[in-house]
């Protein structure tokens, strides 16, 4: 494998791993506002039709960029002889996976939410979206911000052993 080839797989995770950070980010940057006093009673009747507009796009992203950075980390391992050229690279990298991979045990939860405020059922919409943005803030600090946070040190540790 080259060395440019090798760089870019090494890199791979960190760029993904920053695109799903950046949309979780964003996601409760325009959630948010629906929680706001003057717009509540907007949000309830629009949120039902927007959730349904935005899931599937969101699950798009969800199912390409994920799967992507669980992939190329996984990738990341065997290759260059990762292991024997920087074992803490090889254990940051294995970090970041795992962190990764920690999202999706709030996948049924946050679905079950999303598809109540679709189906427009339960509790009102906006009582959902307050739920759902406090679950997305806590599972972004504790598995999304690590594996962002291992794949930058897997990069640069890696860089430095070269």
């Amino acid at each position: 494998m080259s060395a440019a080839a090798l760089g870019l797989l090494r890199i791979a995770p960190l760029i993904s791993t920053s695109a799903y950070l950046t949309f979780t980010i964003a996601e409760d940057l325009y959630f948010r506002p629906y929680l706001d006093q003057s717009v509540a009673k907007a949000a309830e009747a629009l949120l039902p039709a927007y959730i349904a507009i935005w899931y599937t796009r969101g699950m798009v992203l969800i199912f390409t960029v994920y799967p992507l950075t669980w992939g190329t980390a996984i990738a990341n391992l065997p290759v260059g002889k990762l292991v024997h050229q920087s074992k803490p690279a090889f254990v940051l990298y294995v970090l970041g996976l795992a962190f990764s991979l920690g999202h999706m045990l709030w996948g049924r939860r946050a679905m079950s939410l999303l598809n109540s405020i679709r189906e427009n059922r339960g509790q009102g919409s906006t009582d959902i979206v307050r739920v759902w943005c406090r679950m997305n803030l806590i599972r972004g600090l504790l598995v999304d911000v690590p594996a962002w946070g291992s794949f930058l040190a897997a990069f640069l540790v890696w860089t430095s052993s070269l």
